[in-house]
């Protein structure tokens, strides 16, 4: 009859311990939460693969959905729930039970034959803490895979923005390297002509090295900028996809530090982790606690027949003594893990408050020298070039100093075009402090800057739009004013260039690509 009961109770706690997780336990959760924060949303872990050629240009969400698709930390994220998961199914488990066999026999005569079963009372005892602590864990481990694929989607962002603005750069560096060179050969005829003395001409031909040198410089931080965003999109530097080439405009919306602190500290899901770890350490604690005096105990049955042949059963039962050890180290070790993980966290509380206020003054500066290189330098320097031009037509100054004003132009475009593109690397680091979206995310319209944008003869005829009334029901820069260009070619049998008429200025078309573009921006 023992027999039976102990077979019973057997039974009952192997049912107690069969149990499994659904298919999708963590991996689902963390999908998530990662789509919550950012709006895209990872693949299954059978979905991952190799990354296809893009068919259109890569924007700034594309680079983002790629990584998540197909970068190997993604991959990683996913080892790291599948090792949680392997943790839970251990925990909730009971340990096997162990049989014995002992045969003892005389020199002669029959032999005394033992056969015992035994199970771990106290790993039963312990089962429900056991599963406690792994389910804990794996929601531990979810909150920082998540926040480990977030971190992989703002860099991936960041590393498009840097690649699109080291492209802009690089274009804007070629048109300076051109304007130079026309500059170089112009001082070249002038000093054949006897026009210009040997250190104009040195100077002319130093300026000209420099800006080729500085086109070169660009063109290679363009091609690592893309290499540096090619490996987070599974695409090879080299391949035959292309960027989108346009940013747009920083928007006027200005953000409350202490709401998003509050964000921040509701959303951020290393924050998540971080507390999560310090319940399940608390948790320990507890249970170590409560069961330090537990050793091991085990207990099973026995059956001996003896060598008379009469046969003996009963139950068995084997404790340990806490005689030496009482667990000592195993609660020191649970409170010094709790005083980690609750450091941690409070240092992780005041980094988020950090993070956020420092990210939003950032994003403000980003956001101000943008709008004064739009509003006020730009606007300047391109009322330089026509009042240079001018003066060049009615021959009050020479024309190195039009190709000088020129140049500095350019070196604003290509200034205002970093700073709208540090923008919005910056909002990019503001949406990592906080853990998630900004409140108007949906409201930031498509790219409307480049270098097309800001400098149109990059791209089509500078003089197609001159007549039109305004340029705001089309292209915003198409209709812009451009006065005739100093290194337009000319007759080589010309050894000195003939003044032109003064051409009439346009106070609307003239003003400034960022700003009006600014302005159509507010209008749509």
């Amino acid at each position: 009859m023992s027999s039976i009961r102990l077979s019973v109770a057997m039974a009952a706690l192997v049912t107690l311990s069969a149990c499994a997780l659904p298919r999708e336990r963590g991996y689902l959760e963390m999908r998530t939460w990662v789509e919550d924060a950012s709006g895209h949303r990872p693949p299954a872990p059978r979905a991952l693969g190799s990354a296809p050629v893009p068919a259109r240009p890569v924007t700034a969400a594309d680079a983002v959905r790629l990584a998540l698709l197909h970068h190997p930390r993604v991959r990683s994220a996913f080892a790291d729930i599948g090792m949680a998961r392997g943790d839970w199914e251990d925990a909730a488990r009971l340990s096997n039970p162990s049989f014995a066999f002992l045969s003892l026999a005389p020199t002669d005569g029959a032999s005394t034959i033992t056969r015992a079963l035994a199970m771990s009372l106290s790993d039963a005892l312990l089962l429900p803490a056991r599963k406690r602590f792994a389910s804990g864990e794996l929601e531990r481990a979810q909150a920082v895979a998540a926040a480990e694929l977030l971190e992989l989607a703002y860099e991936a962002e960041s590393a498009w923005y840097e690649a699109v603005g080291a492209a802009q750069i690089a274009a804007m560096r070629a048109i300076v390297a051109k304007s130079a060179n026309a500059a170089e050969s112009l001082a070249l005829r002038f000093f054949e002509a006897g026009n210009i003395s040997r250190l104009q001409l040195e100077l002319e031909r130093a300026a000209a090295a420099q800006a080729r040198i500085e086109a070169i410089d660009a063109s290679a931080a363009a091609l690592r900028a893309r290499a540096s965003l090619a490996a987070f999109i599974g695409q090879r530097s080299s391949g035959p996809w292309t960027l989108a080439d346009k940013l747009s405009a920083p928007p006027d919306a200005r953000f409350d530090v202490d709401q998003l602190i509050a964000r921040a500290l509701d959303q951020r899901l290393d924050l998540r982790a971080a507390r999560q770890a310090v319940r399940v350490r608390e948790d320990a604690l507890k249970s170590t606690r409560r069961w330090r005096w537990l050793g091991a105990v085990e207990v099973g049955g026995e059956r001996e027949r003896e060598a008379s042949g009469e046969r003996l059963s009963g139950p068995s039962v084997q404790v340990e003594v806490p005689l030496f050890s009482q667990s000592q180290g195993q609660l020191e070790r649970a409170q010094a893990e709790l005083h980690a993980a609750r450091a941690t966290l409070d240092g992780l509380l005041v980094e988020v408050h950090n993070d956020a206020a420092s990210a939003v003054d950032a994003l403000d500066a980003a956001r101000d020298i943008a709008d004064r290189y739009a509003r006020e330098l730009v606007p300047q320097r391109e009322a330089i070039v026509a009042r240079t031009q001018e003066e060049v037509n009615f021959m009050l100054v020479g024309v190195f100093d039009l190709l000088q004003a020129k140049q500095q132009e350019y070196d604003a475009y290509q200034a205002y075009l970093e700073a709208v593109r540090d923008y919005w690397i910056a909002r990019a680091r503001l949406r990592r402090a906080v853990g998630g979206r900004l409140p108007d995310d949906d409201a930031i319209g498509p790219g409307t800057l480049g270098v097309d944008a800001v400098l149109p003869e990059a791209a089509h005829d500078p003089h197609a739009g001159h007549g039109s009334s305004s340029g705001r029901d089309v292209d915003p820069h198409a209709h812009h004013h451009r006065h005739e260009r100093a290194d337009e070619p000319r007759d080589e049998s010309q050894r000195r260039p003939e003044p032109a008429p003064a051409e009439p200025i346009d106070d609307e078309n003239h003003r400034s690509h960022p700003e009006r573009d600014k302005d159509a921006g507010e209008q749509q």
